[in-house]
């Protein structure tokens, strides 16, 4: 479901609900026929649970979704401040030193910039390979010009703002592989299509149908589907998480 477009998906989805309330107006009138219908106002309290607790579960789903957007944007924000420090404690430094170090931070800065714009898993995967030897040759050359200073406060500071620059990529890359669990989003659409299925049972026992509504009903179950979908993929879809402040951070460092 991870690599399915969004569009199909939802299609999908609104199909197989629509299928699955007709199957209820079949089911109704074959377990029923030939007997008196007099089972509706139960049938509509039942009815009611069923939807009372697919809102529970989409909102439910709502919230992790949300959850883990919200997370990878706060991530983005705290590695532009992490590169942004390592950059400014590059000053602690003499010139000469500085500007040797400088140059491959901004390289690596523009990667993880770069990186977290690719959609394609692969495609990223690759990159944030890059990027990480890239922290990692520019974390040599740190340590090797601390070597060749005499012990001062400049290096603890100096190694704590690598460190944390270091530890917010791992964090990123972490968040980014992390998705609703397939069996959730499964469960969900399976009880939409069960929510269908006792609408239209149950509508089938009051004669009226109400075919309009009810399809405008499942497209906004849908939607809500297909939203929480785009919001747990980082890059795939609409809803895509802003890479902007390490865009402007590794123009600040070039």
């Amino acid at each position: 479901m991870d690599d399915a477009p969004l569009m199909l998906v939802g299609s999908g989805l609104l199909l197989a609900m629509i299928g699955s309330y007709g199957l209820g107006s079949v089911l109704h009138g074959v377990l029923l026929r030939g007997r008196p219908d007099t089972s509706t106002n139960d049938e509509s309290y039942v009815l009611s649970g069923v939807f009372g607790l697919l809102a529970l579960l989409m909102a439910f789903g709502f919230s992790l979704a949300i959850g883990r957007y919200e997370t990878r944007r706060e991530l983005v924000t705290s590695e532009a401040n992490a590169i942004s420090t390592m950059a400014s404690r590059l000053s602690l430094l003499d010139e000469a030193q500085r500007a040797a170090l400088l140059t491959p931070l901004a390289t690596y800065a523009r990667a993880r910039a770069q990186s977290g714009l690719i959609d394609d898993d692969t495609r990223w995967e690759k990159a944030a390979r890059e990027a990480a030897l890239q922290c990692d040759g520019f974390g040599k050359r740190l340590f090797a010009t601390l070597r060749s200073m005499p012990p001062d406060t400049r290096g603890p500071s100096l190694t704590q703002a690598y460190n944390d620059m270091c530890d917010v990529a791992t964090a990123r890359h972490a968040a980014r592989k992390a998705r609703l669990p397939a069996e959730v989003l499964l469960l969900l659409a399976l009880y939409c299509c069960a929510g269908a299925t006792m609408l239209g049972y149950t509508l089938a026992g009051t004669g009226k149908r109400h075919l309009l509504a009810s399809a405008i009903f499942f497209a906004l179950l849908s939607s809500a589907f297909v939203t929480i979908l785009d919001l747990d993929r980082p890059r795939g879809g609409a809803i895509l998480v802003p890479q902007e402040e390490l865009e402007t951070v590794a123009r600040s460092i070039a």
